[in-house]
């Protein structure tokens, strides 16, 4: 599900907002890193999934991938913390990259096969945070 348009925009937002980009990279890792547990099991192939994106969209290498892996890991699963996470996302990228973020989280949750109530849930419940409206994310899940 590899859009055309690169996730996060970072090159020309660097420049403008003074070096934005890990906190937006370590956002996006968060959200994406935090679907894979929610159906109580983390699969071997979500992990890879999630390398993918990260160094697709990124343009990063898999070291640095893992290094953004490990800082998501670390973020709080709290409603204040996803709260801080979106915050981030809203001031520093368009809807349209939100809209890809909450297409990849999609792809996080079918990478291992099964789709559960609480995956759902859960991807909903980011999309609220982030003001993506529930049409979009409907889309975004049978695009």
């Amino acid at each position: 599900m590899t859009d055309d348009v690169e996730l996060i925009k970072l090159k020309a937002r660097e420049a403008e907002s003074g070096g934005a980009e890990f906190p937006v990279r370590g956002a996006v890792a968060a959200f994406l890193f935090k679907v894979m547990p929610v159906d109580g099991h983390t699969h071997p192939k979500e992990l890879a999934r999630l390398v993918r994106i990260l160094c697709d969209d990124f343009s990063i290498e898999m070291e640095e991938a893992e290094t953004l892996i490990i800082q998501a890991k670390k973020q709080g699963n709290s409603l204040v913390s996803l709260t801080a996470l979106a915050e981030v996302l809203k001031k520093n990228v368009d809807k349209k990259e939100l809209l890809i973020l909450i297409s990849h989280m999609w792809e996080m949750v079918f990478a291992d096969g099964l789709l559960h109530e609480t995956e759902v849930l859960y991807v909903e419940r980011v999309a609220i945070l982030l003001d993506v409206p529930q049409e979009e994310v409907a889309r975004a899940m049978n695009h």
